[in-house]
């Protein structure tokens, strides 16, 4: 991790971390490089807590975090792909559309957001580490708007992902791609800024892992219906004069992550 910190320090989004996290809270900070790098990612997933922390999703205070490479290329998302946008997510799910847009079909994120809305949790498509620290992290540290999240990223970036979590007081279930992830650094900041030619995928026994994570944090009655967009964060609300209104499950359709590959 020492490398990746080297070769980010002249980075923006190791100077607005030094300012938003490490200046004004150098021991949590600390004991998060710490915690961290006493985790071991060599596993399909890693559990980061940090002391005291309960267990876990929390509803609203709630987060699920997908990065953008899920988007599916052929056909291409019709949401674009280097961005925190889901077309299906924002304006399909709740529109009485039923013929579900082909590259829609078998996306990861459409299916994990589905599943996402029933536990109340926000609903994130991760993109540059800079926007991740702005609208997750910080917020976290800050507000305490965030207490807890899974993650799917790139093995690569595990280490330094947890410490923000830690250092933000969050516990996460982080889960590596299991294909078309970054391998170096080099792979990793073309990404961050956007350009990446692969798509990565989610093995088998990760899908079974994430489903069963959002079906136990599932509520009844539904906390919400839909998403609205809030900066870059989908939260979940109930759709006017439908408070029955029930959305489709993940289940009916099947996770099929392993699909977009």
């Amino acid at each position: 991790m020492w490398k990746f910190c080297l070769n980010s320090l002249f980075r923006e989004y190791a100077w607005q971390f030094f300012r938003r996290v490490a200046l004004p809270h150098p021991l949590k900070t600390t004991k998060a490089v710490i915690g961290s790098g006493a985790l071991d990612f060599s596993g399909d997933m890693t559990a980061v807590s940090p002391e005291g922390s309960g267990r876990g999703l929390e509803g609203a205070r709630s987060i699920v975090g997908i990065g953008f490479c899920l988007k599916p290329i052929n056909p291409p998302c019709p949401s674009g792909r280097p961005n925190h946008d889901c077309h299906y997510l924002e304006n399909l799910l709740h529109s009485g559309v039923s013929d579900i847009p082909v590259p829609c079909r078998q996306c990861a994120i459409r299916e994990i957001g589905i599943m996402t809305l029933r536990t109340g949790a926000a609903f994130y498509i991760m993109t540059s580490a800079k926007e991740i620290l702005l609208d997750v992290f910080a917020p976290a540290l800050d507000e305490g708007r965030f207490s807890s999240g899974l993650f799917v990223l790139c093995r690569y970036s595990l280490r330094p992902f947890a410490v923000g979590l830690l250092a933000s007081g969050m516990r996460g279930w982080l889960f590596p791609f299991e294909s078309g992830d970054c391998q170096d650094y080099r792979t990793w900041l073309r990404a961050d800024r956007g350009i990446k030619e692969e798509q990565t995928g989610i093995d088998e026994p990760n899908q079974r892992k994430i489903r069963g994570l959002l079906r136990d944090a599932a509520k009844e009655p539904l906390p919400a219906t839909q998403f609205e967009r809030r900066g870059n964060v989908l939260y979940g609300r109930m759709a006017a004069g439908k408070p029955s209104e029930r959305t489709e499950t993940a289940e009916s359709h099947g996770c099929a992550a392993n699909e977009t590959r």
